[in-house]
């Protein structure tokens, strides 16, 4: 008999899901995942029947085409939010009395009424239980179809590619919902599993095998209690387990022995779901036995004809009303069993010991199941309180280690910062170092220099010669700032010198323009200035390029003053000549 499973959920980012990552999973092919940059490869993976994309008849007609990358790597870019759905995913049974190719064949069809539904690209995987998950106690009837959809409707643009537009309405919330005036999504996931139901029973119908039922077993009157989810953990523990006794019970085969595997549960999760497989099992048995008395006594009537009476107190006697009164036909039956069998044995009726023992035995069952569910209660509490310690401890391993982290960029980036002032420091010295060399030496030479007419005593004299030392310092700065070995911060300072010695020079032709214009003879002022003009036409025509704007102007300016003023001697002296 086919049990009913029509499920869904969501895959989120939020849980650090990818949508590439599970459909190369579920298709069991290798994806490359642009998003993450990273791929993924599960062709090795066994158990996977079949994996297609299925496209809205709408796209179909339409000659629509796209490889599983691109579509779930679309889903993936489309999405913007740390957060986001990139996909849904519904997981259904498939009928295992059905062949391979009708499994397939129903399996697409529930995939296609999805994807019409919801304007939506769907991508179907069929899977079977491996022989490895048959070994660690899977049922090998377990033939299932992952369904994934895009959270987003899928059309076609100008040139033919497929988008992805707008949010599905199977994704919009309640409120959202209510606003279109829509059904609860609740109710929404109801119709689909109902949509499961009826697919799945047509076919099974077809071959008379049993159906399924999308109901719950309260709504069909079935007292079965669902078991609860294992998780990824508790199932990896029982499975752990398992084999580890089927390990054991093999190397007791090999050496002659006899080993009686442990089969009792590894988890608290697994014993209450024990408990509740033992307590369905009962229930089971109990209906099963209550139908059946019911077939003998039906039986009974038609086929024996004798008189059938209740040999349990039935619930009215028991509450206290009156027992129904039997129907004209079972009168009539009542009688001809009677007249047709007059020397059949009456059965005793129950007596109130027997009536006191059984509802003695309905309590002690009702107390058992109270107890059961009390101590399946305690046991979930249990889980859950640890669940939450261990959630916290996770979490406070996890603040500690974000603040060790945290401290250790800081305790980082302190030193860096402490090693770079040390550098720093260091590069200022070695520079101050360096350009005190510098100006050591040219300043030996300009001592021992002499120009022509220029008395180095003299104030205007003195002023040229620091015009013609400056130019010497500019070159050996020059040549500093394209030493290989020259750091960046050292070629920065050698800079800010460069431009200190051009406002200097500017500065000093000036200060030696107006010193030569106090002195006293005209042909000391002649020479002087010749020379203060061979001095600053040299620095500009060096160094004028390293200089900004304004530096320039001021060089120019200097320059047009010594001029002038060397024109204005020339003239003075033609002037006396002529007189």
């Amino acid at each position: 008999m086919s049990i009913f499973i029509a499920s869904t959920k969501p895959i989120t980012r939020s849980k650090g899901q990818s949508a590439v990552a599970s459909a190369s999973y579920r298709a069991g092919c290798e994806l490359e995942d642009k998003r993450y940059g990273k791929t993924h490869d599960y062709s090795k993976r066994s158990g996977v029947m079949s994996a297609d994309i299925i496209f809205p008849t709408s796209l179909k007609e339409q000659g629509a085409n796209i490889e599983r990358s691109e579509l779930w790597n679309l889903a993936e870019e489309v999405e913007t939010r740390k957060n986001s759905r990139v996909a849904r995913e519904w997981i259904i049974n498939l009928p295992h009395e059905l062949s391979e190719s009708e499994r397939k064949e129903l399996a697409h069809k529930f995939t296609q009424s999805l994807a019409d539904k919801f304007g939506v690209i769907a991508d179907c995987a069929i899977h079977k239980p491996t022989a490895r998950e048959i070994e660690r106690g899977a049922d090998a009837r377990n033939f299932h179809a992952h369904i994934m959809l895009t959270t987003r409707k899928a059309e076609l643009d100008e040139d033919g590619k497929i988008t992805l537009t707008s949010k599905s309405d199977c994704e919009l919330s309640d409120t959202q919902r209510l606003a279109k005036s829509m059904s609860r999504a609740k109710d929404e996931v109801t119709e689909i599993r109902e949509l499961w139901e009826h697919i799945a029973n047509e076919k099974l119908a077809e071959y008379d095998h049993d159906l399924i039922d999308s109901r719950s077993y309260a709504a069909q009157g079935i007292e079965i209690t669902p078991q609860e989810k294992m998780g990824s953990v508790a199932t990896k523990l029982e499975r752990d387990k398992y084999e580890r006794e089927l390990k054991k019970a093999e190397q007791a085969k090999e050496k002659g022995e006899v080993y009686q595997i442990d089969e009792t549960p590894a988890t608290i999760r697994g014993e209450v779901n024990r408990l509740i497989a033992q307590r369905n099992s009962e229930a089971w048995s109990a209906q099963l036995t209550d139908n059946q008395k019911m077939n003998d006594a039906a039986d009974a009537i038609i086929i024996n004809g004798h008189d059938i009476k209740q040999t349990t107190p039935s619930p009215q006697l028991i509450g206290g009303d009156q027992p129904p009164k039997p129907s004209t036909k079972a009168a009539a039956v009542d009688e001809t069993t009677k007249a047709s069998t007059p020397d059949a044995p009456k059965r005793k009726a129950p007596s109130p010991t027997d009536i006191a023992a059984a509802m003695a035995l309905a309590m002690n069952v009702r107390k058992e199941l109270a107890d059961d569910e009390k101590q399946k209660e305690i046991a979930l509490e249990q889980q859950r309180q640890r669940e939450i310690a261990e959630q916290n401890r996770r979490e406070q391993a996890e603040r500690e280690r974000i603040e060790q982290q945290r401290a250790d960029r800081e305790r980082a980036q302190q030193q860096e910062r402490q090693a770079q002032a040390e550098r720093l420091e260091h590069e200022n010295k070695q520079f101050t170092a360096d350009k005190k060399q510098m100006y050591g030496s040219v300043l030996a030479q300009a001592s021992d220099k002499d120009i022509r007419g220029v008395d180095k005593n003299k104030p205007a004299g003195t002023a040229i010669l620091a015009i013609s030392a400056a130019n010497e310092v500019m070159h050996k700065l020059n040549d500093y700032i394209n030493e290989p070995r020259t750091t960046q911060t050292q070629r920065e300072l050698a800079e800010v010198e460069r431009s200190n010695l051009t406002d200097f020079v500017s500065d000093k032709s000036k200060q030696a323009l107006s010193e030569i214009k106090n002195l006293y003879r005209t042909d000391d002022r002649k020479t002087h200035t010749e020379a203060l003009q061979t001095a600053l036409n040299y620095f500009v025509g060096n160094h004028s390029k390293t200089a900004d704007k304004t530096q320039q102007q001021a060089l120019q300016s200097a320059q047009r003053d010594v001029t002038s003023f060397s024109n204005e001697i020339n003239r003075s002296r033609g002037f006396g000549m002529g007189m």
